[in-house]
């Protein structure tokens, strides 16, 4: 695929401006369309290029509204196992332990995924009545807000002799870096404790962050696991009889996708890391042909990109006639933005319902139709020479006569062979 790119030359014999614009696409375009992911077709401008031409698509300008949340279906949710009072948990069950929003501060999502934690403990089989989180410590905080207190002014005698006053701590203050690591720890009650801390009875707990379910160890700092079958700890979890302490291993992050990616349905010549097409497939390959246009830097209100220079974001398509195109929009591993692979949700972010498995429900699957999921983008069409055709100039080698016009001579080769 990369060898049909060798160019003796290029020199833009045509161009075109292609402005896109994929809001109510379904209602005045193609019915299929969607604002993520979209059909168009040239009906009676059809791009087509001659004998030593090629087509390039370049990205001139995009623009989304950035209404996603930093954290989706795709980094929210992990797999916890357990034994509960004795009892061992046969299979893992997959819950939201960070709810989807926007968050500007790790300890937040530290706190939230606490709670949630809790929450879904004490909503397991078995488990004493009434249990329920009691408290939550973030640790990294505690250890930050230790308040030292004394300062006293005493005399600094130099030398010379003359005194002055300086200050120093009563009690030691030796500071501390912020590392960004999880550290919660989570006490519990029962209808029983009246309001105290008491046992929750729950021991071997693996907090698992399988690739399957997305990235949730980028945001926590946890471990990612890669089989389902062998779930193990993302994370490292201390238990005691009233409290869980849980630990991540990595610095945490905010975002876990700085990108969306502009991808295209017509066969070209680009290439990409594997995991870029799919997180779910094993390639024989490290490389593999591409079908991104452009990626696009993501901000807090928007999703833009305007070219610096020419042919910054471009393809070059392996067909001479361009009258139909796809183009739509996907995360780092070739999924729908906001959504788990093939989920078939038309919405990313919004109103959610209660969710009965661990696919999220929303009140409205209509973002990307009917909402504001969509994007408009500016996209060049270049016919580029690449180089001069080959034509045969001489004449072919005329054919024999027919041999009762010989006078008993065969020939092969006569002036009027193909007239």
């Amino acid at each position: 695929m990369a060898d049909s790119s060798r160019f003796e030359g290029q020199q833009i014999v045509n161009s075109i401006n292609f402005f896109v614009d994929s809001e109510r696409s379904a209602v005045v375009g193609d019915t299929q369309s969607k604002g993520d992911d979209l059909l168009l077709g040239f009906e009676g401008n059809t791009i087509e290029c001659k004998d030593g031409e090629v087509i390039r698509l370049s990205l001139v300008d995009f623009h989304m509204p950035n209404n996603q949340y930093n954290i989706d279906a795709r980094n929210s949710q992990g797999t916890i196992i357990c034994t509960v009072n004795g009892t061992a948990m046969t299979a893992g069950v997959v819950k939201t332990l960070v709810t989807r929003g926007n968050y500007y501060d790790i300890d937040d999502i530290a706190i939230n995924f606490a709670s949630n934690l809790g929450a879904a403990l004490a909503s397991l089989s078995g488990v004493p009545a009434g249990l329920a989180v009691l408290g939550i410590t973030n640790n990294n905080l505690s250890d930050l807000n230790t308040v030292t207190t004394g300062f006293a002014n005493t005399l600094l005698t130099p030398a010379g002799g003359a005194t002055f006053p300086i200050t120093t701590f009563a009690s030691t203050l030796t500071g501390k870096p912020e590392k960004k690591l999880l550290d919660v720890a989570i006490s519990f009650k029962t209808t029983a404790s009246a309001g105290a801390v008491a046992n929750h009875t729950i021991t071997n707990l693996k907090i698992s962050c399988q690739s399957a379910n997305g990235e949730l160890y980028l945001v926590l700092g946890g471990e990612r696991g890669d089989n389902v079958n062998t779930l193990e700890n993302s994370f490292k979890v201390t238990i005691t009889s009233q409290s869980i302490r849980v630990q991540g291993y990595f610095p945490m992050q905010l975002v876990t996708e700085p990108h969306v990616y502009l991808r295209c349905t017509l066969g070209q010549n680009g290439l990409e890391s594997s995991i870029l097409g799919s997180d779910e497939t094993t390639y024989n390959n490290d490389i593999v042909g591409s079908n991104i246009l452009a990626k696009i830097a993501r901000t807090t209100e928007s999703f833009s990109y305007g070219g610096n220079q020419s042919h910054e974001f471009f393809l070059t398509l392996q067909q001479r006639k361009l009258n139909s195109i796809g183009l739509f929009l996907t995360d780092s591993k070739n999924r729908p933005i906001g959504r788990s692979k093939n989920s078939g949700l038309g919405t990313s972010a919004g109103l959610e319902t209660t969710a009965t498995s661990d696919i999220i429900p929303f009140e409205k699957e209509t973002q990307s139709t009917k909402g504001n999921l969509y994007f408009t983008a500016t996209i060049r069409i270049d016919i580029v020479k690449v180089y001069n055709p080959n034509k045969l100039q001489s004449e072919p080698p005329p054919m024999p006569q027919f041999p009762s016009r010989a006078s008993g001579v065969l020939s092969f080769g006569s002036p009027t062979g193909f007239r």
